[in-house]
């Protein structure tokens, strides 16, 4: 009771304790220090082996365990990466068209004047039907071959307009020999009438074959497959794109703009082909 501060008389207020005669309890330290012991233990051992032993060991066994992660992240980023270039050029590469040959060529001509001569006999002089069919006849007959002769062959321009008049016009006077020698009449048309007729004839024939290439076109350019047809309508379509797409970002919208526009342009040209075959070839016959 004597050792206790008793307060100042004077003041009114009891004296402050004195600091040095406190203890001080550290012993909320003691957990800290032993993370810090057992840390210390785990990275340098207890003391009975060297201390940079047992980290070198752990280092080299780190080192071991991320060359062997490396070499299996680039064994399967290597093959996925071979997959997607193996898919990219399995869809990505055009397939390459043969040139047309000769043989091909030259049968394919044939066969189409064959058949004409054959549908010519038959209907006018084996059943004698009205010429509206002999029209029809010849406008399906030059359409599917000039599909089989292009469909997987390079298409030239020149070649297949060529190939497109020359086998109406050596049709059609195929035909007229055959009815001249049959109804002992001239072999040529007398009057501008026959003329016009003839000429007409000539062309629905030529429009015909001419419809079977640009389906063949179409078919190629849908797939990829690059030939001078498909060339042609490609640089019409990237004109227009040119005024219709400004407000079109580039890259894959643009290609996308331009895809439409020349599938829309191949499918303008088929129907116009088709028209005039039909027009020009049945005008003669139903007016």
């Amino acid at each position: 009771m004597d050792d206790q501060p008793k307060p100042d008389p004077r003041s009114g207020q009891p004296a402050a304790p004195d600091p040095g005669s406190v203890p001080r309890d550290l012993s909320f330290l003691w957990p800290v220090l032993d993370r810090v012991r057992a840390v210390e233990i785990k990275f340098q051992g207890d003391g009975s082996a060297p201390p940079n032993a047992d980290i070198d060991a752990r280092l080299k066994a780190l080192e071991a365990d991320v060359a062997a992660i490396r070499e299996t992240l680039e064994g399967a980023i290597g093959a996925t990466t071979g997959r997607v270039r193996a898919a990219d050029a399995a869809t990505g590469e055009a397939p390459e068209l043969a040139p047309q040959s000769g043989a091909r060529a030259a049968l394919g001509f044939a066969a189409a004047i064959v058949l004409l001569l054959v549908a010519h006999f038959l209907v006018v002089l084996v059943f004698d039907l009205p010429a509206l069919v002999l029209r029809l006849a010849s406008i399906a007959i030059p359409l599917p071959i000039a599909v089989w002769m292009t469909l997987h062959r390079r298409i030239r321009p020149w070649l297949e307009v060529s190939m497109a008049l020359s086998v109406g016009l050596i049709a059609v006077g195929a035909m007229s020999y055959v009815v001249s020698v049959h109804e002992h009449t001239s072999f040529l048309p007398d009057t501008s009438r026959e003329w016009w007729e003839t000429i007409e004839y000539v062309t629905s024939i030529a429009f015909a074959y001419g419809t079977g290439v640009l389906i063949s076109s179409a078919l190629q350019a849908r797939s990829g497959a690059p030939n001078r047809a498909g060339q042609v309508t490609l640089k019409l379509a990237q004109a227009i794109a040119s005024v219709t797409g400004k407000a079109i970002d580039t890259g894959p919208q643009l290609k996308k703009h331009v895809d439409r526009i020349q599938a829309l342009v191949n499918l303008l040209a088929l129907l116009a082909s088709a028209a005039m075959a039909v027009v020009t070839g049945l005008r003669a016959v139903i007016r």
